[in-house]
């Protein structure tokens, strides 16, 4: 597969709309694809329409897993007006517009299409490779947890997850935790507020117990920064003249590899029961909508330095390493027993994912197809 069958296929994959759902329609073309070239593959479903993609090509010999991988859904378009068609797959000025480009469907190709350019060429390595093509990663990365679970990524010695990086290699990067907290109390009227129980106030109360119970800016990661914490949604009341009985919050919690989340959630409880036991009438409730562990390959990892001399050789530039702020598959594919490294490696640059015209250069997507195939190639040799 050359370069310009790549690109081809780059485009139809990004003109199908798997936004944040319907990924079956990519693991469909992506199967038709592997069974062309003999290219062992099944699909595991995850919902109705969401079906991840499980491609496996073996050596000639026997030898390591090397697994690649990269999500098959993208987030809305937005409000905002594009340039043109989103789904277009539009070409311009060695650039690819279009949702998904960035994130992160042109990694993802660039494996698919490593892969199969390997086995063109007689699988003339020891081991195997595996692609896991997942679903909803922009949603707490809840399709490479399905994988984990069901033990799809039991066997892996190294994994390449695709996610844009503008070509430099990300070995870490934070977890996520996000608590939602609920606050109770007793509607009454705005007018006697004595005959209620204002579930804001309460929250006002479990807000200030939170800021004195935990300080994140101290814990710190020479790769990642310190962590942080965000309070990003609060809904209560219904009415100016109505004493409010329900309040909501919901944190996002970015976690560094220093901090254990079960930790974390203890403090959460000893918080709340300390509000419970002193305040009168105070109840309250905490639910985690996400609990993602950070992730952090070394950089002395064998894997690391093979991969920073492949990098460097393909680009000819010196192959930066870094830490990243947000999370990745590579979360759950961390909590595996087994412990193996795992890099972020991919085509285009994170800040324009996500946004209007988000584009891909093309240069950087031939590129990583090659950095993928000889990764490949020096790790299984």
């Amino acid at each position: 597969m050359n370069n310009q069958e790549a690109l081809q296929l780059l485009k139809e994959v990004v003109q199908i709309k798997s936004i944040l759902g319907d990924e079956k329609l990519v693991a469909d073309k992506l199967q038709t694809l592997f069974e062309k070239h003999d290219i062992p593959c099944e699909q595991v479903e995850y919902s109705a329409g969401r079906n991840q993609l499980v491609a496996t090509l073996k050596g000639n010999e026997a030898g390591p897993v090397l697994g690649f991988s990269g999500h098959m859904d993208v987030v809305p378009v937005g409000e905002i007006p594009w340039d043109e068609d989103p789904f277009s797959a539009f070409e311009k000025d060695g650039l690819l517009y279009g949702r998904g480009t960035c994130d992160m469907k042109s990694g993802l190709i660039a494996a698919v299409v490593a892969m199969i350019r390997l086995k063109e060429a007689g699988s003339n390595f020891k081991g195997t490779i595996k692609l896991l093509a997942t679903v909803g990663e922009e949603t707490s990365a809840i399709g490479s947890g399905q994988l984990v679970d069901q033990g799809y990524a039991d066997d892996l010695d190294a994994l390449v997850i695709g996610e844009p990086t503008n070509v430099e290699i990300g070995v870490a990067h934070k977890g996520a935790l996000w608590p939602r907290i609920t606050t109770y109390g007793k509607t009454a009227h705005g007018s006697m507020p004595d005959q209620g129980v204002n579930a804001i106030e309460h929250m006002l109360l479990v807000l200030n117990a939170f800021k004195e119970t935990f300080d994140f800016s101290q814990s710190v990661d020479e790769l990642v920064g310190a962590s942080t914490s965000s309070l990003d949604i609060i809904n209560g009341g219904n009415g100016t003249n109505v004493v409010p009985d329900k309040c909501t919050v919901e944190i996002d919690i970015r976690t560094i590899k220093a901090q254990d989340h079960t930790e974390l959630k203890q403090q959460f409880k000893v918080m709340l029961d300390k509000l419970t036991a002193t305040v009168p009438n105070f109840k309250a409730e905490i639910e985690f909508i996400n609990d993602l562990p950070s992730m952090k390959t070394e950089l002395d990892d064998p894997f690391t330095v093979l991969t920073q001399k492949v990098v460097s050789e393909v680009t000819e530039k010196t192959a930066n390493t870094f830490g990243m702020t947000g999370y990745t598959d590579g979360s759950q594919f961390g909590r595996v027993k087994k412990t193996f490294p795992i890099l972020i490696l991919g085509p285009g640059e994170t800040k324009y994912a996500h946004q209007p015209n988000e584009f891909v250069a093309i240069n950087d997507f031939y590129q990583m197809i090659t950095i993928n195939e000889n990764i490949a190639k020096a790790f299984l040799n």
